[in-house]
């Protein structure tokens, strides 16, 4: 089965440090971001997702940048 990812726009954040995205919290001792599946951790360099939803996950940046590209104005 062959699949494709749909044509979707996100807000994105790469995170660097606190303060970088308001859904970074210390959580633990760890930096994490709260999703629908629960706590996830955020590495320097990973990008804060948020999608339509209002749900904010982290990605790792090569994962974003295999994924995703900048949007256009028509988008």
């Amino acid at each position: 089965m062959k699949f494709r990812k749909r044509n979707c726009t996100v807000d994105a954040v790469q995170w660097f440090k606190p303060g970088d995205h308001a859904a970074v919290e210390m959580h633990d001792g760890l930096w994490r971001v709260l999703t629908p599946e629960g706590w996830r951790t955020v590495a320097p360099g990973d990008w804060v997702v948020t999608d339509d939803g209002k749900n904010s996950f982290p990605m790792k940046n090569q994962l974003f940048i295999n994924i995703y590209e900048p949007a256009t104005e028509a988008d």
